[in-house]
């Protein structure tokens, strides 16, 4: 595991008890053993090539899990559509100084807004917050 590479426990709590075995954009219904293939880890602000030392970066506030790999799913949709994935808070900048993982809001794809804290809850935002 490489510095930055989110560890198999922030895994396994993402999955389980932050996302409830669900895709965190579309919810759809995943199982664990499909890693890797159904489902994946994503990096909202990324590695980078040769990885990273900053800690935010294996942090859970910067992991979602979405169904699908990097070219499917909705892992897919967000790199193949890295504006708006950005604007709907999927990726954030790697040269953002300012925005952090958990600053940044995400919107899922039902359009409720939430926030990833440090301590690895999800807390759902109203829009005036």
């Amino acid at each position: 595991m490489g510095a930055g590479d989110f560890t198999t426990e922030t895994v396994r709590f993402a999955f389980f008890e932050r996302e409830q075995e669900a895709c965190f954009r579309c919810r759809r219904s995943l199982r664990f053993e499909d890693r890797g293939i159904g489902w994946s880890a994503h990096h909202r602000k990324p590695r980078g090539m040769g990885g990273t030392s900053d800690p935010r970066i294996a942090n859970i506030a910067n992991c979602l899990i979405l169904c699908g790999t990097g070219t499917t799913g909705c892992h897919g949709w967000v790199e193949s559509h890295r504006a708006i994935a950005e604007h709907f808070g999927y990726l954030i900048r790697g040269s953002a100084l300012i925005r952090t993982p958990a600053s940044t809001w995400v919107r899922r794809e039902d359009g409720t807004l939430w926030a990833l804290r440090a301590d690895g809850r999800a807390e759902e935002l109203n829009e005036e917050e």
